[in-house]
């Protein structure tokens, strides 16, 4: 083939065109969500100030969820970690059940058994390719061991723990249950999660996507049997955990960021020193961006340290959404756990 100037060249290669960049929807080209997620990250988040008071009011307990409206579920991914699952409809057969007759109704249900397992861990290993939701296994420093976790609801619920100085341990499958049946059938149980809170109440749990799980026959029946035998064992009632609340867009990337962090080294003396100041000299309450700054630095450095703190419970923050600049910071006092892992033993199941 030849040029307009009679010059030999090699014919064009066919290729295919580049895939479309995609982008977030209302995005400006240039713009990262890498970016933007550290920019947040470091409490420059760019809204208005807001009252100390109100914002430090609505900090409530897991139990009663986050204390905001849940956002719809997308596929939007701050983090870039893999896009979240969207809510499950609760199956046709635990919405109708069928197979609950005299000899198999859960209110006939009888306990001959309580385990836990051998050095308090997980009693039940979920972690299989069989199942309709993904399993996953993760180390959390707070409660000193991996964690195996099911489905979507589970590892949000587990990052709020790790993160939130109101809880002070905790351990996923603790104990497993053993009923016979009227008909004689062995089955088992097993609680979702069981936590430790600061002021060393322990509480059983499960966990389920929104109240139209918690509603249905299939489950409702069988839990209010494991809640009453529970009780009978003075642990209970069986606290219903709500998944949809910790996995809201907000929450999830603050989770994320957070659990990234919350091993970052830093001086337990000179550091957590130069934040209580800081908090004690604005009484109790102070501003997050006067907290990072006492710690001195690269700020992206002080945040990541500030995320360690409130893991081992040198401060406290509200974790619904990224900090920003007037997010309330707290320093709950000292504690150490105990009493999950007393209860616990008092069923281990021994070596053979």
């Amino acid at each position: 083939m030849k040029s307009p100037r009679g010059r030999d060249i090699d014919p064009p290669e066919v290729s295919k065109p580049a895939p479309p960049v995609r982008r977030r929807r209302n995005a400006k080209a240039g713009t990262g969500s890498t970016r933007a997620s550290r920019r947040r990250r470091d409490g420059d988040g760019g809204t208005a100030a807001s009252s100390i008071a109100s914002e430090f009011a609505g900090h409530t307990d897991m139990t009663e969820g986050l204390g905001s409206t849940i956002a719809p579920l997308a596929n939007w991914n701050p983090t870039r970690r893999p896009p979240r699952h969207p809510v499950r409809r609760v199956p046709y057969a635990l919405l109708h059940p069928t197979k609950f007759d005299h000899l198999k109704d859960p209110e006939q249900w009888e306990l001959i058994g309580v385990e836990t397992a051998a050095g308090l861990g997980h009693v039940r290993n979920g972690m299989n390719y069989a199942q309709a939701y993904t399993t996953c296994a993760t180390l959390y420093e707070k409660a000193r061991r991996i964690q195996f976790l099911e489905g979507p609801n589970e590892p949000a619920v587990a990052d709020h723990l790790e993160m939130c100085p109101r809880y002070i341990d905790f351990q996923f499958q603790p104990v497993v249950l053993i009923f016979r049946r009227a008909d004689g059938k062995i089955i088992r149980k097993y609680p979702d999660v069981a936590y430790e809170l600061a002021d060393h109440r322990v509480v059983f749990g499960e966990i389920k996507s929104n109240d139209a799980w918690f509603v249905a026959e299939g489950v409702r029946r069988p839990l209010e049997r494991v809640s009453t035998a529970l009780q009978e064992l003075g642990l209970g009632p069986i606290h219903k955990i709500k998944g949809e609340p910790f996995r809201r867009d907000d929450t999830v990337e603050a989770h994320s960021i957070a659990m990234e962090a919350r091993l970052t080294t830093f001086d337990r003396d000179a550091d957590a020193t130069a934040v209580r100041k800081v908090i004690m000299a604005s009484g109790g309450h102070a501003r997050y961006v006067d907290v990072v700054a006492a710690l001195g630095g690269s700020r992206s450095v002080a945040v990541d340290k500030l995320y360690a703190m409130l893991l081992r419970r040198i401060v406290d923050f509200d974790l619904r959404s990224t900090p920003k600049s007037e997010t309330v910071v707290t320093a709950p006092r000292a504690v150490s756990p105990y009493a999950l892992r007393e209860i616990l033993a008092r069923f281990e199941k021994k070596a053979a």
